[in-house]
């Protein structure tokens, strides 16, 4: 690894780290959602799009049914977001993580009136009904939380069982239509394995910069909720599997079983990007790498990514017969990238399971 990556150099890298140029690395839903730790998924068919771009010939039906056989959840945990976790890694990461992000919920509890007593009897009967093994809808626990004589108007219920699953009482459980459901995380969860938190944080911190190297410390401590002196403590314990690099902004750790990406110039690679993808999402300061050369830190929505570059942004509209992607540009493409923008239609096109038709436009 050189010395002085610049921008661009360090996006290409990314790339490689998360899966997505070349053939995707990853047989298995489960497997893909593991080797990052945790991925975003706050937009849900979105968060299915990114981890299906991962995957080997992975459609939406797949994501959906890995999803319901309980292989990956969709939980709160690292940040005050959701994420996708494979069921594996669910509770370790939750006593790692789970405090960290209750803590800073807390305030918006406080003002809904539910204090400790209040949830702990909310937990109860929560578990209580789902002790069956019967799904249940937020909707029929909220229902339930009622009948108890909670009263659970307004923020109250998605607070309540936020809290819930932080707290290690319930998990996902498999989508009703398109309504989500919770089942007891014992239900759906194996046990964790017994170490110490030192032994957790280095495993969440080898994991964060193999998967989305080169990263700062500051970007692990964005992306996991912990804090710089965990991040620092982490890459101690994981002495020579990472490796620091210095650039411009500072030092950027990644994998040392990595090597630098090597390109085919003689093709190009287009991606088109979900809502809160990783690759944008996980990092605190660089995400994008225009055209223009211009590195920007920016969340666009669905971004397109071509080469490394960010070259204008994406959006979708299904029909009953097709899925038509539209395209705004940031400037032209020459013969190769739109070869590769075509590819990237289709290749969203087949995990939806639709044709695909592309229409472009300048911004």
């Amino acid at each position: 690894m050189t010395a002085d990556l610049d921008p661009l150099a360090v996006v290409r890298r990314r790339l490689a780290a998360h899966g997505l140029t070349g053939r995707a690395p990853f047989a298995a839903v489960a497997e893909a959602v593991a080797w990052f730790g945790g991925m975003q998924a706050q937009e849900y068919a979105e968060a299915q799009w990114s981890i299906g771009m991962r995957v080997q010939d992975a459609t939406a039906s797949d994501v959906e049914a890995a999803c319901d056989r309980g292989e990956i959840l969709r939980t709160h945990v690292l940040r005050p977001t959701w994420h996708f976790v494979a069921a594996a890694d669910l509770r370790w990461l939750l006593r790692l993580t789970g405090h960290r992000v209750q803590a800073k919920s807390a305030g918006r509890r406080r003002e809904l009136g539910l204090d400790d007593e209040t949830l702990a009897r909310c937990h109860e009967v929560i578990a209580t009904v789902l002790r069956d093994g019967e799904p249940r809808t937020r909707r029929e626990l909220g229902a339930e939380l009622e009948a108890a004589g909670i009263d659970m108007a307004g923020q109250r219920l998605p607070h309540t069982l936020g809290h819930a699953e932080l707290a290690g009482v319930v998990a996902s459980g498999p989508r009703r239509g398109k309504q989500h459901t919770y089942r007891l995380i014992d239900d759906r969860v194996p046990a964790a394995p017994q170490r110490s938190r030192e032994a957790d944080v280095a495993e969440l911190v080898r994991r964060y910069f193999t998967s989305h190297g080169p990263a700062t410390l500051r970007d692990f401590a964005w992306w996991s909720g912990l804090t710089l002196t965990d991040g620092r403590a982490g890459l101690a314990a994981c002495g020579e599997q990472l490796v620091g690099v210095q650039a411009p902004d500072g030092t950027l750790w990644v994998s040392a079983a990595t090597p630098a990406p090597a390109r085919d110039r003689r093709e190009s690679e287009a991606l088109l990007l979900g809502t809160y993808d990783e690759l944008t999402v996980a990092h605190r300061d660089l995400r994008n790498v225009h055209a223009d050369g211009r590195a920007t830190n920016e969340l666009p929505i669905r971004p397109i990514v071509v080469d490394g570059l960010t070259v204008g942004g994406w959006t979708r509209r299904l029909a009953r017969r097709e899925v038509t992607i539209a395209a705004v540009l940031e400037s032209p493409l020459d013969k190769r990238q739109g070869a590769a923008l075509h590819a990237a239609a289709d290749r969203f096109g087949a995990f939806v399971g639709l044709p695909a038709r592309l229409e472009s436009r300048p911004a």
